[in-house]
């Protein structure tokens, strides 16, 4: 075994000073803390986590006992407490239960004490059971202070503890109203053991439901190591026309032995309880419950209470489940709508959602084509939109939302008077951004995006690079929070100008057309003022503030590849290389950092934009005022731009206007960045005009102006100087109505 002494013998330091760099603490300099981690990984050196857990003790352990089960609500469970967890600076040691083996809980609890861990939530096999207070019988209702608190899930004890799980009596009642709507004569019910108090309460009110009906109904109880011998049961007897399950493994049991065994000819309907499902699944009728929610609010709950200095137990807390989701909401089956055409831009979401629409034609028989375009081949497109265009739907960008609006959308009230009460379900601020035109709802949010800033976590969170930085501008290395420092830090990590850098690049930047071009800019010129005009509302840009954005971005230069990426996906591939340091993306373009040849999983970092008044992008999807099926083409938008469906585009690399999918922690543990993008919309000032000039602005073409500005300057054909005073003198001549 390595020990802190080898380490310090073959690096050539004190054994004092291998302890503060394996430890993250003292003054070292950067050429000792290179040695000693040179040496630790020349012999092989790891950590003894145990012995770290012991030396943090008490204030940052937790623990999660669970069934040793490869069910997918505790591994959704498992997954939020411990993310919630470590983000708040606690670690997690999980250990498995047999069900078949009680004792194998009370294991559980003894080889977790040592671990002197804070708090424990268990999802116990005991609790409610014959074996519960073999278990628990000393454990007093007011636990020693010594003792760690212990908060029981899904299984209720018959004790006074803290306890926090579904409302399962809801979800009997809601799944046997289902079975007496349908008027069925022979069902199912399956449920694991009835001493679990979920089991139970779902049991007894399903059958309470069910009073008064002429249904047979046969009882399955049965557990995950015993589901297919008990639950071959069924074969005994006629078939049963539906099952209801208290549990999403039995129901694929049920599914598994029925196809195996049965006609296959045989329509299998099975309804669940289910953990929640992103993506669509057409197996069973699902009664979801968001177990990683649970875990999030167990974490979070377990951690408020190792905090605090009363030691009361007793409370209980039920959530309630999602609920059936319907797939199919807002989908309306047409009199006459031989297709429907969408003109959308080239982005990760246009794909997606060409998968989409086959969920949408299956169900309204309509056919959807989704036609893609480059940035400047839509806006062309638009601006030649007539009364004989075949397209149905507009994937409008938000910047040019005000502009083709009143030319070229018609405006959804004269569609559905009530699509006002839908933008209830969009985060704060996007439908003001994205659907609103002075006070007129012309579109739907489909795709609210906003910059962030990426960054190599593990080179900011390095020791060396840190000390390495310190020494270098005496400050300490972080997210920057203004574009010169964005500009010092990408010099740092540039190869070419600090020969110790890790990687060749400090920055992408990215400057394909002049819109994209302008944009770069527009990122650090709001990070100096908040709008494009002044405080005279006039727009100068030769101002003092624009001449110093241009600049930071010309020096950016010195620190990026030669090869400037041409559009967003090229940037979010080129971070993804690993060969940057730092990346200015929108959020709807970072699911490519996650790629399958993507060298940076699992050490990206994000953060907001420097100066904190980040560019919102994205976009809309509205109805074409050429459109000859409105009716439809707004139930597509609807269908499109509601959950669960922009949750299941979410997961797949797109992202969503609904408030819903920012609590989706399947979402959010894929792409914890979303988190961080829903904060910026409501905190987005920029704006290009104020907000009472009624006038149309013309985003693109101001764009235009002044990325030809940002890339001459960029190629040396003029000074920064030049390059923005020629830009105020286009600017002028095409935007006379400002002046």
């Amino acid at each position: 075994m390595v020990t802190i002494k080898d380490i310090a013998k073959l690096a050539g330091v004190a054994q004092g000073t291998v302890s503060n760099v394996l430890n993250g603490k003292g003054n070292v300099s950067s050429e000792k803390i290179k040695r000693v981690m040179d040496a630790a990984s020349q012999l092989g050196y790891a950590p003894n986590e145990r012995a770290a857990l012991l030396r943090k003790g008490l204030s940052n352990s937790l623990a999660v006992i669970m069934p040793d089960s490869r069910a997918r609500q505790y591994e959704d469970f498992y997954s939020a407490f411990k993310i919630y967890a470590r983000r708040k600076g606690f670690s997690v040691t999980r250990y498995l239960t047999n069900e078949n083996a009680p004792a194998s809980e009370g294991e559980a609890l003894m080889e977790a004490r040592p671990l002197l861990v804070k708090g424990i939530a268990c999802l116990s096999v005991v609790a409610g059971t014959a074996y519960e207070e073999s278990i628990y019988k000393n454990r007093s209702v007011s636990p020693e202070a010594d003792e760690p608190d212990i908060l029981f899930v899904e299984h209720r004890p018959s004790f006074p503890a803290d306890f926090i799980g579904f409302n399962y009596q809801n979800a009997g009642r809601k799944m046997a109203e289902n079975a007496r709507s349908r008027g069925l004569g022979h069902i199912c019910v399956v449920t694991g053991n009835l001493s679990h108090s979920n089991e139970s309460d779902f049991y007894q009110s399903f059958l309470e439901a069910m009073e008064g009906s002429d249904c047979q109904i046969t009882h399955i109880q049965t557990d995950s190591f015993r589901r297919y011998q008990n639950i071959m049961q069924i074969f005994s007897q006629p078939i049963p026309q539906a099952f209801y399950i208290s549990n999403y493994g039995f129901a694929e049991g049920v599914k598994d032995l029925c196809l195996t065994f049965y006609d296959s000819g045989h329509s299998l309907e099975i309804c669940t309880v289910s953990p929640i499902f992103t993506m669509p699944e057409n197996d069973f009728l699902k009664y979801e419950m968001d177990y990683r929610l649970l875990g999030k609010q167990a974490a979070e709950r377990l951690i408020r209470k190792t905090q605090s200095k009363t030691k009361d137990v007793g409370r209980t807390v039920y959530l309630e489940g999602s609920g059936f989701r319907d797939w199919h909401a807002n989908i309306i089956i047409p009199k006459n709508c031989p297709s429907l055409n969408v003109i959308t831009l080239d982005s990760p979401e246009a794909y997606i959602m060409q998968n989409f629409t086959r969920l949408y034609t299956k169900k309204s028989n309509i056919p959807v084509n989704i036609c893609i375009y480059s940035y400047d081949e839509i806006y062309e497109a638009f601006n030649a939109l007539h009364a004989d265009s075949s397209f149905d739907i507009l994937r409008l960008d938000v910047t040019w939302l005000s502009w083709f609006a009143d030319k070229l959308l018609l405006p959804l009230t004269e569609i559905d008077p009530d699509i006002g009460l839908c933008l209830s379900s969009f985060l704060k601020g996007v439908p003001e951004q994205y659907s609103q035109i002075h006070g007129q709802i012309y579109a739907l949010p489909s795709t609210p995006s906003a910059q962030l800033l990426y960054y190599r976590k593990d080179l900011f969170e390095s020791p060396i690079y840190r000390r390495m930085y310190y020494e270098q501008y005496r400050t300490e290395l972080k997210p920057p929070e203004t574009f010169e420092e964005f500009n010092r830090i990408a010099g740092f990590f540039t190869k070419s100008i600090h020969s110790s850098s890790p990687v060749d690049y400090g920055a992408t930047i990215t400057l394909g057309s002049t819109g994209v071009a302008g944009t770069e800019f527009m990122a650090r010129l709001f990070s100096h003022q908040d709008n494009l005009y002044d405080e005279r509302e006039e727009i100068h840009l030769d101002s003092p503030a624009c001449l110093q954005s241009l600049k930071e971005l010309l020096e950016l230069r010195q620190y990026t590849s030669p090869s400037y990426c041409s559009w967003w996906v090229d940037t979010a591939r080129s971070f993804a290389s690993g060969n940057f340091a730092m990346s200015v993306l929108y959020s709807n373009f970072a699911s490519d950092l996650l790629a399958q040849n993507s060298l940076v999983v699992g050490n990206i970092g994000y953060t907001m934009m420097p100066g904190a008044n980040p560019i919102i992008g994205g976009g809309s999807l509205g109805v074409s005022r050429y459109s000859r099926h409105p009716r439809e083409a707004l139930s597509f938008i609807k269908w499109m731009c509601s959950e669960p469906i922009s949750s299941a585009a979410a997961l797949l690399g797109s992202t969503s206007p609904c408030k819903k999918t920012y609590v989706n922690y399947e979402v959010v543990n894929n792409f914890p960045w979303i988190n961080l993008a829903e904060r910026c919309f409501p905190l987005a000032r920029g704006r290009r005009v104020p907000e009472q000039e009624l006038t149309p602005f013309d985003e693109r073409k101001y764009l235009s102006i002044l990325g030809m500005a940002v890339k001459n300057a960029y190629s040396n054909v003029c000074s920064p100087e030049e390059a923005l005073k020629n830009a105020q003198a286009l600017f002028e001549k095409h935007f006379r109505w400002r002046f």
